[in-house]
Parts: structure tokens; C-alpha cells; sequence
């Protein structure tokens, strides 16, 4: 097993989770604001649609292309052979980021220290070709049974990339069949993995999900006080992890940039029973993390 690829699985959860908000497909009500964008600078509120994200973002650290890696197929079947459900997830991600490449002959790759984005050279070009080039269909539809296996298992950012596969891979299944019984359970399923991601404090579903619930969407009733709570819960927890200060603690704050738009249709009442349910969550994440801790 490559030790690139095992590097790759703990960046790319932290970075897909920020790229999978922001890849949430939106209909503004006002002028288009990126979702994920987190600046001092007032921004405008967004609605969602029926339609489900596009998958996961592709945005992979330069770990991923320190060496040359096997076929995708071979290292999907060293990772499954382990029977671990965060290598299954990994498998995912792998099989979805050859299948990007093969669709667009290109990558985002993620510099970690410097916290920059750049477009493959030539030279990573060539490499993933190699590497990605054999992928069969089969395997890159088997990805969804990786999936299936991380979203048993509860793996960090599983529940997300469940969500923007969509139905069983199709995500227009949500607005053509959306009274299909399987479909109606896949919904259930999604909006409850989502959930328990949200409750866990993981950055990406509180947004996502938050944004989910604040307006109504095709995976969501609308629900303004559980979604700003979400979103008040990834500001409160950022600024628990990283200070007061952090941007992302300042932009989600009540009556911050983002938070403080988004809510501003809220009552007090509503505002502060949100409130009250974000710091709920933020604390037992705060619990869990000393916990934690407190084990090493």
C-alpha cells in the first residue's frame, strides 16, 4: 500500500469536507455567494434546490503524487482486503478521484502546508493517466458499495459524499422519481447518516446540512432553528478548537457574516433556542475530544 494514499485519506477528509459544502448546488435568492466562503465581508443568503450536489469534490493533497502508485484497481483491492471501513471509504474517494481525472484530465491538488490549491504538471499528469487510465466501469460503479460500507461504519465524511451521490448514484432520481419507493428511502437514510454526522461536529455536515434545514431542499423539510443551530454549532466549535478569532468561529457566530445573514429572517425566540441547541452540540463535542485526550 502506498504511504502516499494513506496520507491522502486523512487530507482529503479534511479538505473534501470544506469542498463538499461549497460543491452543494444553490439557487440564490439574492446574488450568488460561494457557500463555503468565509470573509469578513457581509454576504448574501442562499436557498437550496431540489437538485443534489454534484460528488465530492476533487481535491487531493500533494502526497497523493510523491511516488508512482499501482493501477487504481490494485490499490482498491489492498484497501478493501483490510476490512477496515475508513480503507473502504479511502477506496471511494480513490476510485472517485480516477474518475474525475478521467472525465477531465485534471486534478485540484491541495499543498497542505502552504493551505493553496494548484492544477496538476505535466508530469503528475502522466502519472495519474497511468494509474487511472485502466479503471474499468465496473470498478468505478463498484464505488458506491465502498461507500456503503463507510456509511455503516459512520466514517467522517461519509455521510456527505452519500448524500451528493444521490438515489443509488443518480442524484436527478431526488426531482423524477421522487415518490419511488426506494428512492424514499435512500432520502431517509441520507438525511438520517447527515444527521448524525451534523451531531457528531463534523465541520462539512453542519454547514451542509444546516443549509439544508434553514431553507428546505428536496433532501430536507424546511426547519430554520435545527439549521442555524448547525450552522451556530461549526462556529462555536471552531472557535473552541482554533480561538475566538479563527475565521470560520467569526463567520458563523450569531450575527456574523454568514450565520448572522442566513438567520436574519429568525425570531429571538428562534435564534436562541438555536443557540442553545449549537452550544448542546459543540459542548459534547468539546466532552468527546478531552475524552479522547485524556486516553493517550
Amino acid at each position: 500500500m502506498n504511504k502516499g494514499w494513506e496520507r491522502w485519506l486523512v487530507g482529503t477528509l479534511a479538505v473534501g469536507i470544506v469542498a463538499a459544502g461549497s460543491a452543494w448546488i444553490l439557487r440564490p435568492v439574492e446574488p450568488a455567494a460561494p457557500l463555503a466562503q468565509v470573509v469578513p465581508a457581509p454576504v448574501q443568503p442562499v436557498r437550496p434546490t431540489a437538485v443534489m450536489p454534484a460528488p465530492v469534490a476533487q481535491i487531493v493533497p500533494e502526497s497523493l503524487l510523491e511516488s508512482d502508485a499501482p493501477p487504481v484497481g490494485v490499490q482498491v483491492e489492498q484497501l478493501l482486503a483490510s476490512g477496515d471501513p475508513q480503507q473502504a471509504y479511502t477506496a471511494y474517494l480513490l476510485v472517485m478521484g480516477c474518475d474525475h481525472f478521467n472525465k477531465k484530465h485534471d486534478l485540484v491538488i491541495h499543498d497542505q502546508g502552504s493551505r493553496t490549491n494548484r492544477s496538476l504538471n505535466e508530469d503528475e499528469r502522466r502519472q495519474l493517466a497511468t494509474m487511472c487510465g485502466a479503471m474499468t466501469e465496473r470498478e468505478r460503479l463498484a464505488r458506491l458499495d465502498h461507500l456503503a460500507v463507510a456509511i455503516k461504519a459512520g466514517v467522517p465524511g461519509a455521510a456527505i459524499a452519500y448524500a451528493a451521490e444521490g438515489p443509488f448514484g443518480d442524484p436527478s432520481a431526488l426531482t423524477t422519481r421522487p415518490d419511488d419507493p426506494l428512492v424514499r428511502q435512500w432520502k431517509a437514510t441520507a438525511g438520517a447518516e447527515l444527521t448524525r454526522a451534523a451531531e457528531a461536529g463534523e465541520a462539512g455536515a453542519l454547514v451542509v446540512w444546516g443549509i439544508q434545514n434553514l431553507y428546505g431542499s428536496g433532501l430536507a423539510d424546511k426547519q430554520p432553528v435545527l439549521g442555524y443551530g448547525y450552522l451556530l454549532a461549526n462556529g462555536l466549535i471552531h472557535a473552541d478548537r482554533f480561538g475566538p478569532n479563527d475565521p470560520t468561529a467569526k463567520a458563523y457566530a450569531d450575527g456574523g457574516a454568514l450565520a448572522g445573514v442566513m438567520g436574519g429572517a429568525l425570531t429571538p425566540g428562534q435564534r436562541a433556542a438555536a443557540l442553545a441547541m449549537a452550544r448542546n452540540i459543540a459542548g459534547k463535542v468539546k466532552a468527546q475530544h478531552r475524552r479522547g485526550a485524556a486516553a493517550f
